[in-house]
């Protein structure tokens, strides 16, 4: 290899490690999901309603604004009438699932400062996709999805029922991390009778692009660590009792996976970026999904 390669890349995956970090949909304690009447969180809370099995249900909607002391003992006050109109969302899901607990928060404040709060290890938090009307990438999944330590978000976009959906797909990126976000998609494919597919996609460094001639052997090498990776990543899934396809792709990782995932009933990836802003705690890849999600987004947080 030529001296002075400018890429590094880790290729020893700990698969028992990272099995004792199991933590799949299924065995969420809770699953809570933002609702504020829009198609978004409609999709969000169906979803959520699907995918909660045992585990309750809790629906939050902020109401925006301050409490005040007299506000509770007013039948006619905002708080009263949102939680009314909250019963009537939770006895419609119950209509479609009866074996469905669900229970609802009307709470003042912004969404992010309802949801943020509840976050954690054992919750799944659920919101809807960004609408096309945004006016930032800093959307609301995102934003709680890059919380330091927070816990598992999933964010899931206005999709047309009539959508031809299959795979359940984990992207993986060599990382102890996307390990985790294995371990769900094996478990929710298993679940839904899904086929699993582990992608994992890979670029050319850039200064190479002008060279290529000069650095073919390498690029070879390259990809032969590169699909190292897949290998290592499905043979954990197969360990632990799943039969996936493995999948390696050369391009942008976040384009690649937002093209795969136009087919997927669920995309599943880890979170482990590190820096001084959302995105960076986040993990670019990551980000970019939740910005424009193509199927369902699912992103798992290591433990601690």
């Amino acid at each position: 290899m030529r001296a002075g390669w400018p890429v590094e890349i880790n290729v020893t995956l700990d698969l028992c490690e990272g099995r004792r970090q199991r933590n799949p949909v299924g065995m969420f304690t809770k699953v809570v999901a933002g609702w504020d009447g829009s198609p978004e969180s409609e999709a969000a809370i169906e979803w959520a309603a699907e995918h909660c099995g045992e585990s309750p249900l809790i629906l939050v909607h902020a109401i925006g604004g301050r409490s005040t002391g007299s506000e509770y003992l007013q039948a006619t006050g905002e708080r009263s009438a949102e939680r009314m109109r909250m019963m009537d969302v939770a006895e419609r899901l119950r209509a479609t699932h009866p074996e469905l607990r669900v229970e609802t928060e009307t709470v003042h404040g912004s969404a992010l400062e309802a949801l943020e709060e509840r976050l954690g290890a054992d919750t799944l938090v659920v919101v809807g996709g960004p609408s096309h009307r945004r006016t930032t990438r800093w959307t609301l999944g995102s934003r709680l999805a890059g919380r330091r330590n927070g816990g598992p978000v999933a964010v899931i976009p206005a999709m047309s029922m009539s959508e031809r959906r299959t795979a359940v797909v984990a992207g993986v990126d060599g990382s102890q991390a996307s390990l985790m976000a294995v371990d769900v998609a094996a478990e929710e494919a298993a679940r839904l009778g899904a086929p699993l597919e582990i992608v994992h996609a890979w670029q050319v460094p850039v200064q190479w692009d002008n060279a290529l001639l000069d650095y073919g052997s390498d690029v070879d090498t390259l990809e032969e660590i590169h699909r190292d990776l897949l290998d290592e990543a499905v043979e954990f899934a197969r360990a632990s009792g799943a039969r996936p396809t493995g999948r390696l792709e050369r391009g942008v990782p976040s384009e690649v996976l937002r093209d795969i995932g136009r087919t997927s009933v669920l995309l599943v990836v880890a979170s482990h970026g590190a820096g001084g802003f959302t995105r960076f705690f986040l993990g670019s890849v990551s980000h970019d999904l939740l910005v424009e999600p193509p199927a369902p987004v699912l992103i798992v947080q290591p433990s601690a």
